[in-house]
């Protein structure tokens, strides 16, 4: 080539000429090398344990009017202010199902697994055989397996390995989130969500998605209806005491009237009028606080989201595995490239000496 500042194309079309040509005339060592790629491969498709997906989808319907009344209307009117737990989103969901909280969780659930009953993380980390890797780490040592159902439970050494575990799940994909878009020029999110989940074991694939989308469901919930919850928890209990008081002055003014049946005593008359005021008003704070948790009730059930399973995850599950025939093209042309390479580095110099030959 010549020296120059610039490559020209007359230098690039040299070069591929040059290199072409050594690849002709060793077609005989790609063909063994591509053969024998291509058998590494089949072999390894062949032994490949299957990893099977489990896909759960399902809508979100959250914040739907319920009736044609305006529900902050009605919660103004119990005092309970506007409160909306607002639209959906997406993003906030995928978030929450993506958390260590909830993948943890999830792996504490006690289940029906392997024919016996066991802690998910316990199945996962004798299926897998992850304990005895763990005896390089001087604290987890006498590490054996969860004990404690809940996350605030956990000691150092649970702590640690759940660390793990879920970060074992993301780096391998194990698990994914995905939201689906409406078609149009703007993406639109549409309210449906699908899980998925592999692993090589076809029964935890199975029951982790389930478990999870149990879990996502009722703390999304939870955490949606919080202050509505609340709210409607105040009234309840301020109904709750006011009832319990007219009630118990009801009661005294039976009695009052029972002690002066046929006595005309003024202190008598006195005490059953103010029972007779003190029930009336009692009544009518009962009946109003009785309004307000009906009231509450209703922006309550208005208020909390509704999941909707699409599909559920049956037996058998997808199997999601490499085609022999494709492993072997892609063992074939991976080994073919990385001979190829090397031999370019190598004989760099012979190749593009004039004193060397290249047909083609």
């Amino acid at each position: 080539m010549k020296d120059s500042e610039y490559i020209s194309l007359k230098d690039i079309l040299f070069f591929i000429k040059r290199v072409f040509g050594y690849a002709l005339q060793r077609w005989k060592l790609f063909f063994v090398i591509g053969f024998s790629g291509g058998v590494v491969g089949f072999i390894y498709a062949s032994f490949q344990d299957p990893i099977y997906e489990a896909r759960l989808t399902f809508i979100l319907n959250e914040n739907e009017p319920t009736s044609s009344f305006s529900l902050s209307s009605l919660a103004g009117l119990a005092g309970l202010g506007g409160g909306s737990a607002g639209n959906v989103s997406e993003d906030k969901l995928i978030f929450i199902a993506n958390s260590r909280n909830l993948i943890g969780s999830t792996l504490l659930n006690e289940t029906l697994i392997g024919g016996q009953k066991k802690l998910l993380a316990n199945f996962y980390l004798e299926y897998y055989n992850l304990i005895p890797g763990f005896k390089s780490d001087t604290t987890l040592i006498n590490f054996t397996g969860f004990t404690h159902l809940t996350l605030e439970q956990l000691n150092y050494q649970e702590n640690k390995v759940m660390d793990k575990i879920v970060k074992t799940l993301f780096d391998g994909k194990s698990f994914t989130i995905d939201a689906k878009k409406k078609s149009g020029i703007v993406a639109q999110g549409a309210g449906i969500i699908e899980l998925k989940f592999k692993s090589v074991s076809e029964e935890f694939s199975l029951l982790f998605i389930e478990r999870l989308y149990d879990n996502l469901s009722k703390y999304y919930i939870n955490k949606a209806v919080q202050r509505q919850l609340r709210n409607y928890n105040l009234i309840k209990a301020r109904t709750d005491s006011i009832k319990e008081v007219l009630f118990n002055k009801e009661d005294y003014g039976a009695e009052m009237l029972d002690k002066n049946v046929r006595v005309i005593r003024m202190k008598g008359r006195v005490d059953m009028e103010r029972t007779r005021r003190d029930v009336e008003l009692l009544s009518l704070m009962y009946g109003e606080v009785m309004k307000n948790q009906e009231i509450a009730k209703f922006a309550l059930d208005n208020q909390t989201p509704y999941f909707q399973t699409i599909d559920k995850p049956t037996y058998p599950l997808f199997i999601k595995k490499m085609s022999r025939m494709l492993a072997a093209i892609l063992g074939a042309v991976l080994l073919s490239f990385v001979v190829f390479i090397w031999l370019i580095a190598k004989d760099y110099r012979l190749i593009f000496s004039p004193a060397m030959k290249i047909n083609g």
